[in-house]
């Protein structure tokens, strides 16, 4: 975004004097008139580039989360009329389809985002491509001897330039925990991860097409290696650019799932760098300031939020840790906190045992649920199930077996996500409860809150339906979820046959043709509640989730909710045939509602 008539001299640091917060949009064209009105047309004209673009991205991107507020509130607060007609059924099917749907590229191990999400996507694709190649020229119609002068900044650049400055509050508000987008549409920060890495992505792409023009055109006036000597704004645009690079390909799926701990300890100290040398490179052109104080505000919003949550409401918390025998990391956090099922907390462990993860918060999802600390005298628990993978998870592992139950500081930030209260498992019909692996710890508090509603007799307990399915590689694992589920069977009463258990052990151990035995264990004392309803372990190939969906959704006749946990793979057979099931609703078929995490 450099400006047009002269070029940038070095100010105070690397800024012009004297420094304002806005520098003037006053025009002195020297050219023909002709010359004149063509350089001021609507897109071209430097001076008001920032409104043409900056502006009109910032609408864009507004709009869109307009759309889905509007969505939103809609679903949240229309009649039970209008929510029951057919019409309506429709279009909520519609939408879930599209929520649900999503492709796996077997020969890059890849799966897709959602239908949906690919479309908003395109649409922004379509809008940026349209934006930046869409107006002419890309470059003025200069000559090299200055007889025809338009500007130093070609078309192109400037366009580019302003549009990806444009980004930069959104990029920071769809990255935190507590934002306004999540706030107005409902949509948890987890969930928005896509879209703050895609809106990165496009940020960095426009930052190439503002740089690369510059650099073209300075080589044809034969001026590079004069600009590069003496051009503050070349060298703040190339350290604006290092530090941007290093974060867009870091956060590829690829690489960063492999070197997730150093990208995530490196990720803030190379934002920083970025938004710092992005300021400098601005060096407050018309209105380029606004978009930092916005970008700023947005994300001082989220780090008081969440500080204050932190310390003020929550302050420090006592967790114990423990190695079961199936190899799970189990946490215990006495508090007085409440939680839906499903939710998330981010921990951070005061031990310095755990080296520099002592500055970093981690997310863990709850697997129990809290209780009214006046009725039952004591405080509720959150309990954690945690896989030893890398980082974090293994030093913990480490710690709870050389100390096991040992007292460790932590303080806690959240809740997040988790079920919204009107799709919990007791407003529905039919529940399907489906986990794979370490995501069985995700399932147990929707099982608990589902068992306790049915046991205090909500309306017609007799017609609801909670199916269980958990499949896992571990035997030991499997033993686990089994037993965690058999003991909260046999504490709750609940109508014969409402309830069917099936477990999958398939670690290739097993038989793939082992028939189907009952769960119950010889040798177990026998429980009377949990002995009157369906259940089975199934050892060898995995489950045929889809065609389990589809099977539970042609029995039930209201309203039906998937709730899944699990690997990528199981995820995508989950939430495809959720997709399916979407098609019978136009046969006045079960309404079905998906909810599905991953453990990734």
């Amino acid at each position: 975004m450099m400006a047009m008539d002269k070029p940038s001299v070095g100010g105070l640091p690397w800024l012009d004097k004297p420094v304002m917060f806005h520098s003037s949009r006053a025009d002195k064209c020297k050219m023909t008139p002709e010359q004149c009105a063509y350089r001021s047309g609507h897109w071209r004209y430097w001076y008001e580039a920032d409104h043409v673009y900056s502006l009109n991205t910032t609408y864009f991107l507004c709009a869109t989360v307009g759309v889905f507020m509007l969505a939103h509130l809609s679903t949240k607060y229309a009649p039970v009329q209008v929510k029951r007609s057919s019409m309506w059924r429709k279009m909520v099917a519609i939408g879930r389809y599209s929520a649900y749907k999503n492709y796996q590229l077997s020969s890059l191990h890849y799966h897709s985002p959602s239908v949906g999400v690919i479309a908003l996507g395109l649409v922004g694709t379509v809008f940026f491509f349209a934006m930046t190649l869409g107006p002419k020229p890309y470059y003025w119609p200069n000559t090299k001897d200055g007889s025809v002068a338009y500007g130093n900044s070609p078309p192109i650049a400037t366009r580019a330039g302003w549009m990806a400055l444009a980004l930069l509050p959104f990029v920071l508000a769809l990255g935190t925990k507590v934002n306004l987008v999540s706030m107005l549409t409902g949509v948890s920060h987890e969930k928005l991860q896509v879209f703050h890495q895609w809106t990165s992505y496009a940020m960095f792409v426009l930052a190439l097409v503002h740089t690369f023009p510059f650099i073209v055109y300075d080589i044809w006036r034969g001026k590079m290696v004069k600009q590069w000597n003496t051009s503050m704004v070349y060298w703040t645009g190339v350290a604006t650019l290092i530090p941007q690079a290093y974060l867009t390909f870091m956060s590829l799926p690829t690489i960063r799932n492999r070197y997730y701990e150093f990208f995530k300890a490196t990720h803030f100290l190379v934002a920083l760098l970025f938004t710092l040398f992005f300021f400098f490179h601005c060096d407050f052109r018309l209105s380029s300031w606004d978009y930092f104080v916005a970008g700023g505000a947005v994300y001082l919003f989220s780090l008081v939020a969440a500080w204050t949550r932190t310390h003020l409401v929550h302050g420090r918390h006592t967790a114990t840790t423990e190695v079961l025998s199936c190899g799970l990391v189990r946490i215990r956090i006495p508090t007085i906190t409440s939680w839906r099922p499903g939710q998330h907390v981010f921990i951070r462990f005061l031990s310095p045992q755990l080296g520099m993860h002592c500055l970093t918060s981690h997310p863990f999802t709850i697997s129990s649920l809290p209780h009214d600390p006046d009725k039952s005298g004591k405080a509720s628990e959150m309990v954690f199930y945690i896989k030893a993978r890398h980082g974090i998870t293994a030093r913990l592992a480490s710690i709870a077996s050389n100390r096991p139950k040992s007292p460790m500081t932590v303080f806690l930030e959240g809740p997040y996500g988790g079920i919204p209260d009107t799709t919990n498992p007791t407003s529905f019909d039919t529940t399907l409860v489906i986990s794979g692996g370490s995501g069985g710890g995700f399932s147990l508090g929707i099982i608990e809150q589902a068992l306790s509603a049915y046991s205090n007799h909500l309306p017609t307990p007799q017609s609801r339906k909670l199916q269980i399915i958990f499949a896992a590689r571990d035997p030991q694992i499997t033993q686990w979820y089994e037993d965690e589920i058999d003991s909260m069977l046999s504490t709750h009463n609940q109508p014969p046959n409402t309830i069917s258990v099936s477990i999958h052990d398939t670690s290739p151990a097993q038989s793939p043709a082992e028939p189907r035995h009952d769960l119950h264990i010889p040798g177990k004392k026998a429980r009377t509640g949990a002995d009157l309803h369906t259940r089975h372990i199934v050892r060898g190939p995995r489950p045929d989730l889809p065609q389990m969906i589809a099977t539970a959704a042609s029995r039930s006749d209201g309203r039906m909710a998937v709730f899944a946990c699990g690997p990528a793979s199981m995820l995508l057979d989950v939430r495809n045939g959720a997709a399916d099931a979407q098609k019978r609703v136009y046969s006045r078929g079960a309404e079905v509602y998906l909810h599905a995490e991953s453990f990734a």
